[in-house]
């Protein structure tokens, strides 16, 4: 196995088929650093309202030190401070669960969803899927435990640090890094008839034999309810998968398949992470975390619908210029179809901590995708080690994200960042 989140590497720079340049219009900004007095460690992305206030997690800190749900609002003249408001602090006890990592997902009554990474059965202390309401008429956000992950040889335990799929019937779909038959993960489902009440259903369990295995990418649904993610490990190769799940309807079995495999050869890529993005056409894009050369830096992909297996495609292979190792997936620019997107670790600057990097496509079929770098973080001024995927702004086109380290001073590895690029 070669995953290589956060690691550092001495390396020469490699040729691509892309061109790799540090962009001049783009301006990064940090918008927020978190701080060890109120909460820290911001690993997830970011999910904005109609008004541009941005919603997250910290993974520790707030009044208990097991982390936070927070809200932060953009200044009400240009150029002023953004404004934190902390709606709820996880409790190291009970059954809600604690140290939140999963990015938010909201429902049109302006409830948050997620999942902790610790907490709720109090055997397990392996998770939970929670749901934060908020007040009706002042007062304070409450916390529901939806189901808490027992681990028991069906049940998942340990959910990723992915984005759980809502529908418009409030039915949640979501994966484990471990747990199930073979302790390899699975996809579960979560329905209900009244928003209070939840009923977990293990989907598919990961792991059995070259089976897809250990889920770490969001959950994504097209429009006829299928789920798509990506497994870290597993495969034909063992190292990783891209995988495509049929949920149970109308009395037809849950069906399972694997729609491409990585570790072939070294230039495949190898260790996928992060969400997953579609075009009109039905390909789909990623990234890697390792792979792609002798180098293990990472790639972003392609695949291309194709029986029995997918056809992929390398858009771009990482090198030390553009950062490295990849980890928060990409975010799709629907105008011009740029793919944004960040590197956790080594760039091009000595200091170097991760970067956010553009991909603009070929104006000609089949040639080759640019790379620009748009900004290359420093640990102790912007942060660094980004996690999370790229929002972007649909009525700006301005990007936001989280560094989960750097920053200020303090905290262990420092407290992180949110940031801001204009002009991308």
């Amino acid at each position: 196995m070669r995953f290589r989140i956060f690691t550092l590497r001495n390396a020469l720079l490699i040729m691509t088929l892309a061109l790799s340049v540090v962009a001049n219009a783009a301006t990064e900004s940090t918008i927020f650093t978190f701080s060890e007095a109120t909460s820290f460690w911001p690993q997830s992305g970011l999910l904005e309202d109609s008004v541009g206030n941005l919603y997250g997690t910290t993974r520790a800190g707030g009044t208990y030190g097991v982390g936070t749900i927070f809200e932060l609002s953009p200044p009400a003249v240009s150029g002023g401070a953004w404004t934190i408001t902390y709606l709820y602090n996880f409790v190291p006890y009970g059954t809600g669960g604690y140290v939140p990592m999963s990015d938010l997902v909201r429902d049109q009554a302006g409830a948050f969803y997620g999942t902790t990474y610790s907490g709720g059965d109090p055997v397990c202390n392996c998770g939970v899927v929670y749901k934060l309401v908020p007040p009706k008429t002042g007062g304070a956000w409450t916390e529901q435990a939806l189901h808490n992950f027992t681990g028991n040889g069906t049940d998942g335990r340990l959910p990723a640090m992915a984005t759980l799929a809502l529908t418009t019937k409030g039915t949640l779909y979501g994966v484990t890094t471990r747990g199930g038959t073979w302790d390899s993960g699975v996809l579960y489902q979560l329905t209900t008839t009244n928003g209070v009440t939840y009923t977990e259903s293990v989907l598919y369990s990961f792991g059995d034999l070259s089976d897809a295995s250990t889920p770490n990418g969001p959950v994504a649904m097209d429009s006829s309810g299928n789920l798509y993610g990506v497994t870290s490990q597993g495969g034909t190769f063992g190292e990783g998968a891209v995988y495509k799940i049929v949920p149970p309807s109308n009395g037809h079995l849950v069906k399972e398949a694997l729609l491409y495999s990585f570790g072939g050869s070294s230039t495949t890529g190898a260790n996928p992470t992060g969400n997953l993005v579609f075009d009109a056409g039905g390909n789909i894009y990623g990234v890697t975390n390792a792979g792609g050369s002798s180098k293990d830096y990472g790639v972003v992909y392609s695949l291309a619908p194709a029986n029995p297996t997918w056809t992929e495609t390398i858009i771009y292979t990482f090198a030390k210029s553009s950062g490295v190792n990849p980890v928060g997936g990409l975010t799709w620019n629907h105008t011009n179809n740029n793919l944004y997107g960040t590197t956790s670790s080594l760039n091009a600057l000595t200091s170097g901590d991760g970067s956010i990097f553009k991909l603009v496509p070929p104006a000609v079929k089949g040639g080759a995708w640019t790379e620009s770098t748009l900004f290359q973080f420093t640990y102790a001024v912007s942060g660094g080690y980004p996690t999370g995927a790229v929002l972007r702004d649909s009525k700006t086109g301005n990007l936001y994200g989280t560094a989960i380290n750097g920053g200020v001073t303090g905290c262990d590895l420092f407290c992180g960042t949110i940031w801001q690029v204009t002009n991308p």
